[in-house]
């Protein structure tokens, strides 16, 4: 049989864990999840849910007692099934997309049983996910790397030839006004009628 999920890939990103929240908000019981998947060198192995009082006390028993039991995982099972119990040996942890389809595609997929999906495919596998409790943790994105100082230099010396510039502006525009005052209409008038009271007062020859 051949698993095929189509789609286009991604990139590394972004990562995915095993919830206990998620499951929580999908309204299921971890408990009677992480009992079935327990090994027979789980302590808590063959329990009733009852008797399991915190979840977590089983994921740290799968991580610390089942991952060298080679019967955990096998090729056989579905793909859903694997991932989880590939997050469940990381007790939490998150793997990024890319590691995770590394492990179906290259560890499980065999002649048999071939998995060939893409990881975009794989990752809407996980993002619809309503039973196992897989849950996406976002990439952050990276910083905006520093305008290198050699371009910081430039802004900066172009802003104070702009400031420069503005206060010349600024200085010949004062001197305008200046110029208008001490050469105003009114003066020019004054002078001119001096002027002509001079001609008319002079006798003629």
């Amino acid at each position: 049989m051949t698993t095929t999920v189509t789609g286009n890939s991604k990139s590394a990103g972004p990562e995915y864990r095993f919830s206990l929240e998620r499951l929580e908000e999908l309204n299921r019981s971890p408990i009677p999840l992480l009992l079935a998947r327990l090994s027979t060198a789980c302590p808590s192995f063959g329990k009733m849910t009852a008797e399991i009082a915190d979840a977590s006390d089983l994921v740290k028993e799968i991580r610390t007692h089942c991952a060298g039991d080679t019967e955990f995982i096998q090729s056989s099972m579905p793909l859903q099934e694997i991932v989880f119990r590939t997050l469940l040996l990381q007790g939490g942890e998150p793997m990024r997309l890319s590691e995770l389809h590394a492990e179906l595609t290259e560890k499980w997929s065999s002649p048999i049983r071939p998995i060939t999906l893409s990881v975009g495919g794989l990752a809407r596998v996980l993002d619809n996910d309503v039973f196992y409790g897989f849950a996406a943790i976002p990439v952050e994105e990276p910083e905006p790397e520093e305008t290198p100082d050699g371009i910081r230099m430039l802004a900066a010396s172009r802003d104070d030839e702009v400031e420069q510039l503005s206060r010349i502006l600024e200085v010949l525009a004062a001197d305008d006004d200046e110029d208008e005052d001490l050469f105003g209409e009114d003066d020019l008038d004054d002078e001119d009628d001096d002027v002509f009271e001079d001609d008319e007062d002079q006798e003629p020859d």
